[in-house]
């Protein structure tokens, strides 16, 4: 289980990336922590199960689940049972499916509702539950003290925020003194979600906010090295080493074969025409491998492109 008496870092959830070959990856490479993309309370219930299996490579592991019905939430919960080890409730999300099903970051508007979702949860959660929040819905309503309060009222195991408002969705900048003041102002560890792309933004979130750890998303995306990156750096002191491309190809491939032999052929193939373009984002060839992609049908044939790539 998680324990905050270091500086951790996690893998956020990610929409079509968090698949079982990413998870596995980031956690060999250092992940504290890794989190399934977000999954719907009420598609849990339908199913009677989350549509995945959990391994014992990819753990410490959190479930992210959204919805606004704290009786889905509570059914939800309790199909999960030990699946996960750690429940999360998202209320950040600015998707517009969701904003507009009064789901995700909409649940930022109503304090009440958001401390009904938390009680079910936790009431009927056999596995701790973490929450993760944005600032606010928009600049008018940056409510996130009030809703840390709640959180750390109801026993949330840990609190992550994206200092944004939802309104804002990717655009501006994450507002590390937001994190700070929450982190100031509550006892509860404290997360921080948000344009950490570099040594120097990792070192600049620990200095100014002092919080628990922190989520990389888009980062790690074909890059699962930045987790032990950024961990040689935090307690080493020690600047990374630049991935040859063997060394990724190799990555590459292992990332497939995970896919292939957990789900399909066809999945792994899929499942790598997204994540390929970000292994090897900036090589030159890539726009080439790229149009590529789109017409293999093998894994074989994937390999045998990955395996010429210089040559594109």
């Amino acid at each position: 289980m998680i324990e905050f008496n270091k500086k951790l870092i996690f893998l956020a959830p990610l929409s079509n990336f968090s698949d079982t070959g990413m998870r596995i990856l980031s956690k060999r490479f250092g992940a504290d922590l890794t989190y399934t993309g977000m999954i719907s309370s009420y598609e849990i219930v339908n199913k009677k199960a989350i549509p995945f299996q959990i391994f014992a490579e990819e753990r410490p592991i959190a479930v992210q689940i959204f919805g606004n019905d704290p009786h889905i939430i509570e059914t939800a919960v309790k199909i999960l049972g030990t699946t996960p080890d750690i429940i999360d409730l998202n209320f950040g999300c600015p998707s517009k499916n969701l904003i507009m099903s009064g789901n995700g970051g909409y649940l930022l508007l109503d304090l009440r509702k958001i401390r009904d979702l938390i009680k079910s949860a936790i009431y009927n959660s056999k596995v701790p539950v973490s929450v993760k929040i944005r600032s606010g819905f928009d600049k008018n309503s940056m409510n996130y003290l009030d809703v840390g309060r709640i959180c750390e009222e109801e026993g949330v195991f840990f609190l992550t925020i994206h200092p944004r408002t939802v309104s804002m969705k990717y655009s501006g900048k994450a507002d590390l003194n937001i994190t700070k003041e929450l982190k100031n102002s509550l006892k509860i560890p404290i997360i921080h979600s948000g344009d950490i792309f570099s040594i120097n933004d990792l070192e600049k979130v620990f200095n100014e906010t002092n919080c628990n750890g922190v989520m990389i998303g888009r980062s790690a995306i074909g890059n699962p090295w930045i987790f032990s990156d950024f961990k040689d750096y935090l307690f080493n002191k020690k600047y990374p080493q630049k991935r040859s491309l063997e060394e990724k190809i190799e990555i590459i491939v292992e990332h497939m074969e995970i896919l292939k032999k957990i789900y399909s052929e066809n999945y792994a193939i899929k499942q790598m025409k997204i994540h390929i373009p970000k292994y090897l984002k900036g090589y030159p060839g890539i726009s080439r491998l790229n149009k590529l992609l789109n017409g293999v049908k093998s894994i074989n044939e994937l390999k045998n492109l990955l395996f010429n790539f210089r040559k594109l």
